[in-house]
């Protein structure tokens, strides 16, 4: 049985450069320092930030999400999932990153899963989208 390993370097060319998302919309706008290390659109980069960013960075962002979430999700639930304008886009990144981190801080207080296997190695499909048919 072939075995793949796939080493993922720190956001190298995943996506569009971080500078070029829409900034955060008005409401939100103590948040947009932590757009260009955790607005990520793909599952390969938040779990890559999660384990190069460190416990603090990770418990910082952790905590300026926490304190609005329940502002951001009542203004996310605005759209449709699939018509999501650029900011909110960006803020979902946000929400979904903050998703990403939770077991590193609520279970292992340290990035890696202990015990677990070297998330290097998965390789997620980035094409998959877990919605159920209509």
């Amino acid at each position: 049985m072939e075995q793949k390993v796939i080493v993922v370097t720190k956001r190298a060319g995943l996506t569009k450069d971080a500078s070029a998302r829409a900034p955060l919309p008005a409401a939100f706008e103590e948040l947009n320092r932590f757009v260009d290390a955790w607005a990520l659109p793909t599952e390969t980069e938040r779990t890559t930030q999660r384990h190069t960013a460190g416990m603090a960075a990770i418990v910082e962002f952790k905590d300026a999400m926490l304190a609005r979430i329940d502002d951001i999700v009542a203004w996310l639930n605005q759209f449709e999932l699939d018509k999501l304008p650029e900011d909110a886009q960006t803020l979902m990144y946000l929400l979904l990153s903050l998703a990403e981190v939770a077991p590193a801080i609520e279970f292992y207080q340290q990035p890696f899963v202990i015990d677990g296997y070297d998330p290097f190695r998965f390789v997620a499909d980035e094409t998959f989208s877990m919605r159920p048919a209509l």
